[in-house]
């Protein structure tokens, strides 16, 4: 898989457990915890592309689809375009 572009480290509020299902949490929920995680956007083997997500603990990780490049993470995560570190341009 080609990779567009990474995070290396950024901290993410999460809601859940590493085994039985967890989330982006909002930033007024006191019951989230915050862990540091590694994004990467990687094309899906077609013409669109994953965000491949892990904490940096080991104990979290997860990916999603998106149909373009400039909406993989700013929904869930709040991530915006000036963030990422780009690797190569999509085709």
């Amino acid at each position: 898989m080609k990779s567009y572009a990474t995070i290396a480290r950024r901290v993410v509020r999460i809601l859940g457990h590493p085994n039985s299902g967890w989330s982006p949490a909002d930033l007024d929920d006191d019951n989230a915890l915050e862990l540091e995680f590694q994004f990467e956007i990687t094309d899906d083997g077609n013409k669109n592309f994953l965000l491949v997500y892990r904490s940096l603990d080991g104990r979290y990780a997860a990916d999603s689809w998106h149909e373009t490049l400039e909406t993989c993470a700013e929904e869930s995560f709040g991530i915006t375009q000036s963030e990422w570190v780009m690797q190569n341009a999509p085709l």
